[in-house]
């Protein structure tokens, strides 16, 4: 993952309304965030559902077990994710209840511009 925390919020500005355009739809994302340290991996997890939340989507994000300790795994790999620590969270977002039936139209933040200068 090489992209900017911001540049994941446009995307999602852009690219989740036509992507969830039926009502029941569910989308997801490689939640790279943080990878190496679970604080800030969590802090960075509640910025990306606050962010959702004003597209009026739901998120969770569902613990999934995974293995990433034998080192064999990251031969060649530069750097690790989520070394020293056995869960992957999923992220899984839907439209809230109360926006299911509206139609949404986003443009990319400013805070790109913003945080260049």
């Amino acid at each position: 993952y090489g992209e900017h925390f911001l540049d994941l919020e446009d995307f999602h500005q852009l690219m989740i309304p036509p992507l969830l355009a039926k009502p029941h739809g569910i989308y997801s994302f490689f939640n790279g965030l943080a990878p190496d340290n679970l604080f800030f991996h969590g802090v960075a997890c509640q910025c990306v559902k606050l962010q959702l939340s004003q597209l009026g989507l739901e998120t969770e994000f569902l613990p999934c077990e995974v293995q990433v300790q034998d080192n064999q795994i990251w031969e060649g790999i530069r750097r690790k994710y989520w070394h020293g620590r056995d869960t992957y969270y999923l992220p899984r977002v839907v439209w809230r209840p109360d926006h299911q039936n509206e139609t949404m139209i986003a443009e990319p933040s400013n805070a790109r511009k913003q945080y260049q200068h």
